[in-house]
């Protein structure tokens, strides 16, 4: 069985490096696997960039193929870059090799589905990661362009539904909102399966270099955010929370890693903002400030996004043994709840007491579940995934 992996303008965003790449690497070690090609339709930072989106690309899988595209403002312009894909599916594989698609979104599903759609020994994976849909709407409102964009993006999406073999989703709660919202197929096989993460081992030289640029001590209680600033994410809670920890705690200090700004950092008393630290860091960077820290904070508005969402944060800090505190209805939390030892998630918004528990937890030694370990682990999960395809290959294919 060969693997064809399409991304339509993902390769701008820190999950490609994360959720594909290191996806896609992980993938090559696998029996079950032939071959392996990465197909990507280029964001606009990456237009004129092609070698080195290539070259990159090239230093996780053998194979690759990448397209220049723009925002999605037609639905001439998305039966383009399916014909686009379709050509160049003609020209590198046999029509009855025996082929997953695995596809990345809506957008990307609606070209892999129609370039393949003539393989009869290929089956389609649509992989939902989110609702962009939404997120689109929370971000953007009602600005003309963005209106336009949805727009197409629902011709995708009801496309994708319908002419795929089988789907994965994030969280079950993502399941249930799909399957309602927009009339997902029930009877199609699926997995469910989060932002998937596996903590690195933590060289000695490259903590050293860390701790004497962060100039940490073990006496610090390190308090972390690790994320981006979007519309979902609560980011005057997120400034309140450090706020009170700060001055309940003088030991803390506090890490928010992230490219985005905060303008609510402003408002923080001079002695808490003196022991807060923003920057943004290389992701290979992050096992040395999830081993620092002992708290993780996630904060997420009460929407659907959130409702449905596995954010990647959480799947970091419970793995790293870091104890979370967090606001807002979190899907994951539902489908890792009898995962994880009950202490170390602090609801903030629910728990009247949350406060004196971070020094109750603070003194006792990182803990990390095998079962929290092994829900993440990309290389056990990929084992779900391939199953699920394998066994679709005993079905027709869907049209």
């Amino acid at each position: 069985m060969k693997i064809c992996y399409v991304v339509y303008r993902e390769d701008n965003v820190m999950v490609f490096d994360s959720q594909v790449l290191l996806f896609l690497k992980e993938m090559k070690t696998r029996n079950e696997i032939d071959g392996i090609e990465l197909i990507v339709f280029r964001h606009n930072p990456n237009l004129t960039k092609k070698k080195a989106v290539e070259d990159k690309i090239h230093m996780f899988v053998d194979e690759c193929k990448t397209f220049a595209s723009f925002p999605v403002l037609s639905k001439a312009q998305l039966d383009f870059n399916a014909f686009r894909l379709k050509h160049y599916v003609r020209g590198k594989y046999e029509v009855n090799e025996q082929i997953a698609v695995i596809c990345r979104g809506e957008l990307a599903t609606y070209m892999g589905a129609k370039a393949f759609a003539s393989y009869p020994n290929s089956r389609v994976l649509f992989d939902n990661r989110g609702l962009p849909l939404e997120e689109s709407e929370m971000r953007y409102g009602d600005r003309k362009i963005h209106v336009i964009n949805r727009k197409n993006k629902r011709k995708a999406l009801d496309f994708a539904k319908s002419h795929c073999d089988m789907y994965n989703f994030v969280t079950n709660e993502m399941r249930k909102y799909l399957l309602e919202k927009y009339s997902y197929k029930n009877e199609l096989p699926y997995t469910i399966i989060p932002t998937l993460y596996h903590p690195e081992d933590v060289d000695w030289e490259g903590w050293e270099r860390v701790v004497q640029l962060e100039r940490y001590t073990p006496d610090q209680m390190v308090v972390s955010y690790i994320g981006s600033t979007a519309s979902w994410q609560s980011t005057s809670q997120l400034i309140s929370i450090i706020e009170k920890i700060g001055t309940a705690y003088k030991k803390a200090r506090f890490i928010i890693l992230t490219n985005g700004e905060i303008e609510e950092i402003k408002s923080l008393p001079s002695d808490v903002k003196d022991r807060l630290t923003v920057k943004g860091v290389p992701h290979s960077q992050m096992k040395y400030y999830l081993k620092m820290s002992d708290f993780g904070i996630v904060i997420r508005d009460e929407n659907i996004v959130n409702q449905v969402a596995a954010p990647t944060k959480i799947a970091e800090y419970l793995t790293a043994g870091v104890s979370m505190l967090y606001a807002g209805n979190i899907g994951i939390l539902r489908d890792i709840k009898d995962k994880v030892d009950a202490s170390m998630l602090i609801s903030v918004d629910q728990d009247s007491n949350w406060i004196v528990k971070i020094d109750n937890l603070y003194s006792q030694k990182k803990k990390v579940n095998s079962a929290v370990l092994d829900y993440f682990d990309m290389k056990k999960r990929q084992s779900d995934t391939i199953q699920m395809i394998q066994k679709s290959f005993d079905n027709e294919k869907v049209k």
